[in-house]
């Protein structure tokens, strides 16, 4: 999936992106799968930020950029706030049209990106594309879940459960991940796919 972006020469402008989400369901009864989600457990902030200040206006457009992969990245993992780093194997973005590649790290896993400019003098547009999937945390989806579902308290709430899953992991970007959160009653009762977007994780 690529992720649109134009950039002025000196500040960020617009950022565009689109997600597609995938749902699926079992046989087997959601208060039977999974582990329990703890109570309460953080949900994550609504938009996740790299723990090093951002760059600022004058800062070159490479340094945007990295930061911009960075942010997804870690909304990708569910906002969980671990420190980020980012390298690339080019020095510089010029006006002229480039393709070069990024990679972001992230709680060890390296999460690689296709970066490619358009060019211009004063306004940029440059797509970047994730070569080897998204980055999934099993606390992300969980603190995800509780978001969704946990926070409505009631039996949502005591049935919340999730498939146990590695800290971290390289998944298909808009698709199954193939790790699932239950809900095993009330209104909310279901099972729920963890999907990662471009913009981050939805269960759904």
């Amino acid at each position: 999936m690529q992720h649109n972006k134009w950039i002025r020469t000196a500040a960020t402008v617009a950022l565009v992106v689109s997600a597609a989400s995938a749902c699926g369901a079992s046989g087997e009864p959601a208060s039977a799968k999974g582990t329990p989600v703890p109570s309460p457990t953080a949900a994550p902030p609504e938009k996740a930020a790299p723990q090093h200040p951002a760059p600022g206006k004058e800062a070159p457009v490479l340094e945007q950029i990295k930061y911009d992969l960075e942010t997804r990245v870690l909304s990708m993992g569910g906002a969980v706030s671990k420190p980020t780093s980012s390298t690339c194997d080019t020095k510089e973005v010029g006006d002229q049209p480039q393709t070069f590649t990024c990679a972001v790290k992230y709680m060890g896993v390296d999460v690689p990106f296709r970066v490619e400019t358009k060019g211009g003098f004063i306004l940029m547009q440059y797509t970047a594309t994730p070569t080897k999937g998204g980055v999934l945390t099993a606390e992300g989806m969980r603190a995800r879940a509780w978001k969704q579902y946990g926070i409505y308290g009631g039996k949502a709430a005591r049935s919340l459960r999730c498939d146990e899953a590695p800290a971290v992991q390289l998944v298909p970007i808009d698709k199954p991940s193939g790790y699932r959160c239950y809900v095993g009653e009330g209104g909310l009762k279901g099972d729920y796919d963890a999907i990662v977007t471009a913009t981050g994780m939805r269960l759904t």
